[in-house]
């Protein structure tokens, strides 16, 4: 009698699925994870948001600095971006784009933060307690208002359950077909069959799963669980096709080790690194990304979808790639637990699957999230929240001699002297004056800061003084070099409704020796203050234009500026002197660019006078006044009565005149300068130097009122006597 052989493969030993190396892979892994979802929730009050995105509203120059000074928050909390207008924000947050926006209004002192419904209520609380933090350093307020459908936490849950049932249902069908037809396909046609047929069975699981957990009806709905089962299946069949049985053990390990994060049903956004980053490339978290945008914005995101299908892809081409190396090196399937054991040998065929594959989805992967950021050199620290002092009554001001009177006050310990001396006029008729090394009095004696500035009306001067004491604009501290300053050199006032934005362009400098000459430049700087009517002046931004370069040869700009025109036709000009060296010339030549002044932070957006037009390379600046005979490292450029004047003093330090150069435009020609005002000689060791002219200061036709900064060689004189270190007024014939 004859028996007939069963084709039926042999069930499987739960040692050949579970080998000892992974069991003990897998409960470490399971016990990993619990512990970690048990410390995460037992210690959710203290967790901490992780590159949330968000987005900043407000005018362009204010918002894009706000998300500069998130975006410098220690851990990096936010993934920031500016947008134009409170409808942009909402849009972002109704597609997912952003989980935050802060509408900033300086007309008023509070501003709102709108957060999206689907947040985890922990998130919402992490990212209102690092917004008020710096709110309170501004001196503002926040609201909070929530933006977004009221069921978005059920839907979100809808998302995670209809994944949670997709990779069920994968890998169920993936034991089923294995116990049915084996972990590896007898041969190619049986192969193909299984994939169809699981395929299909992944898109009639995936329409249910859609129906019943997202409860909609589009074909997002049915794509995304579809796809997620399919992949959890074909990714489980990749993994028989290496190790055979044992591959059911390998991918409950990888599921659980991919999807922490969404089984702790902590938001991503409070985990840090590596989990953050492993929830996302896995298929667990990448399936509840692209089922929660389903599931809340009726819509595919791109990335996490992209992501499942490149597990898909891989498994695919594993499962193709290892049947086609084992017939090449006659290389019998993979069935018990030898898959774990045998990796060398005849079994290194499982090697150069995985050399192939390996690289190619890291490749993907990387390809499919990573998205290009434009990196910032020396982000700047966050500006402490300014005070200002007490009244220093000043009486009348109504000439020069009330200037030179003012000058000669004692001032307060927040300014006991100063040199630059730049004014700005606000439109709430007070002005801002921005002084160079200032020295103060201090508990432990005099000493020196790098800027400063005071705020007079028509009663009071009142010095305005950061939080923690020290400049204005904080010097700049990076490890292993020494600290940097920075020196105001003009200001532009550009008045918005109910506050102005106040740019003080700086020289940044740094201390090369002990004498008081012993510096170098390293070129430009902005800084920007908020100035809310009637309120105090708020750093909100410096930055460093350009890279540091030492050497007097490179124009260093922003040595004065000049704002013309109206509305949107409004150009900024910014001059920038330069020298030869001492050898050649003691006076520095003058260039000019132009810019419009929202975009006064972009130095690719300059333009600079090349002779005949504008160029967009700064080489091609051209000398307008040369530096023979030329004007100071700082000036000042204005108009008056559509002529252009340039007051500065000729020959910089060996000059004896405040000296006025002009043209009918920035551009020039310039005349080649004519003397208009003495600067009087002092004692033995006095200087006299950089002349500033104050154009909105007591204004009258054919004349200006001028200052020149005062101080002593002998640093000794200056704490004995501050008043040797400070500003002279005198009022200047203009030539025609």
């Amino acid at each position: 009698m004859t028996t007939i052989a069963s084709t039926a493969p042999d069930r499987p030993r739960w040692r050949q699925i579970s080998p000892p190396v992974v069991s003990a892979l897998l409960a470490l892994v399971v016990v990993a994870e619990v512990a970690w979802a048990a410390l995460v929730l037992a210690g959710s009050d203290d967790l901490v948001p992780h590159a949330v995105p968000a987005v900043v509203v407000g005018d362009p120059v204010v918002a894009e600095s706000v998300a500069r000074q998130y975006d410098d928050l220690p851990g990096d909390p936010f993934d920031l971006r500016a947008v134009a207008d409170e409808e942009s924000a909402r849009a972002a947050l109704a597609d997912g784009s952003a989980r935050a926006a802060l509408v900033v209004d300086l007309e008023g002192s509070t501003d709102r933060l709108l957060l999206a419904s689907s947040n985890d209520d922990l998130l919402d609380a992490a990212v209102l307690d690092r917004v008020e933090e710096v709110e309170r350093r501004i001196d503002r307020l926040v609201a909070v208002e929530v933006v977004g459908p009221a069921d978005a936490d059920e839907r979100q849950g809808a998302a995670r359950l209809a994944v949670a049932l997709a990779l069920l249902l994968g890998f169920v069908l993936a034991v089923g077909t294995s116990l049915r037809d084996g972990p590896v396909a007898r041969d190619l046609r049986h192969g193909l069959r299984r994939t169809l047929v699981v395929g299909a069975l992944s898109v009639v699981g995936g329409a249910v799963i859609g129906l019943l957990a997202l409860r909609g009806g589009t074909w997002a709905e049915v794509l995304v669980p579809a796809t997620v089962a399919g992949t959890g299946a074909a990714f489980t069949f990749a993994l028989e096709a290496l190790f055979g049985w044992a591959g059911l053990g390998l991918a409950v390990v990888a599921f659980f080790a991919t999807g922490a994060p969404v089984l702790a049903r902590v938001d991503p956004a409070l985990v840090s690194p590596p989990w953050s980053d492993l929830a996302a490339l896995g298929v667990p978290g990448a399936g509840v990304e692209a089922a929660t945008a389903v599931s809340l914005h009726r819509e595919l995101a791109v990335v996490p979808v992209t992501v499942v299908l490149v597990w898909l892809v891989a498994s695919l081409l594993v499962i193709t790639l290892a049947r086609a190396v084992r017939r090449r090196h006659d290389v019998p399937a993979p069935v018990g637990g030898e898959g774990l054991r045998q990796v060398g040998g005849v079994r290194g065929w499982r090697v150069r699957v995985l050399g192939v594959v390996v690289p190619l989805t890291a490749a993907m992967l990387a390809l499919a999230v990573v998205v290009p950021r434009s990196e910032v050199a020396a982000a700047p620290r966050l500006a402490s929240l300014a005070a200002s002092a007490d009244c220093v009554r000043s009486g009348p001001v109504t000439s020069v001699a009330d200037l030179n009177r003012i000058a000669g006050l004692r001032g307060t310990d927040d300014f006991r002297g100063g040199d630059v001396g730049a004014d700005a006029l606000l439109q709430d008729g007070r002005r801002a004056w921005l002084f160079g090394d200032t020295l103060r009095e201090g508990p432990a004696g005099p000493r020196y800061v790098r800027n400063s500035m005071l705020v007079t009306d028509e009663r009071c001067i009142r010095a305005v003084v950061p939080e923690a004491g020290g400049a204005l604009v904080p010097d700049r501290a990076r490890p292993g070099e020494s600290p940097v300053g920075y020196w105001p050199m003009s200001t532009v006032v550009d008045h918005r409704t109910g506050y102005d934005l106040l740019y003080v362009t700086t020289q940044r400098v740094r201390t090369t020796g002990s004498d008081a000459f012993d510096f170098e430049n390293l070129g430009l700087s902005v800084a920007v203050f908020v100035v809310p009517l009637g309120g105090t002046p708020q750093l909100l931004e410096q930055r460093d234009i350009g890279p540091d370069r030492a050497g007097r040869e490179h124009p260093t700009w922003g040595a004065a500026t000049t704002l013309v025109g109206s509305g949107d036709d409004r150009w900024l000009y910014v001059f920038g002197t330069a020298n030869p060296g001492a050898e050649q010339a003691w006076g520095y030549s003058l260039r000019v660019a132009r810019v419009r002044p929202d975009d006064l932070l972009h130095q690719a957006r300059w333009r600079y006078w090349d002779g005949s037009g504008w160029s967009a390379r700064e080489d091609d600046a051209r000398e307008m006044i040369p530096a023979r005979d030329g004007v100071s490292q700082t000036l000042s450029v204005f108009t008056q009565d559509e002529r252009w004047y340039a007051l500065s003093k000729r020959n910089d330090l060996l000059g004896s005149d405040i000296t006025v150069w002009t043209a009918d435009a920035p551009t020039g020609p310039w005349s080649s300068g004519t003397a208009v005002a003495p600067v009087a000689q002092g004692e033995t060791g006095q200087v006299r130097y950089m002349p500033l002219a104050h154009p909105t200061l007591f204004p009258a036709t054919g004349s200006v009122v001028a200052s020149y900064s005062t101080n002593d060689t002998d640093s000794e004189r200056v704490l004995a006597d501050p008043l040797r270190y400070r500003p002279h007024f005198v009022r200047v014939r203009l030539p025609r």
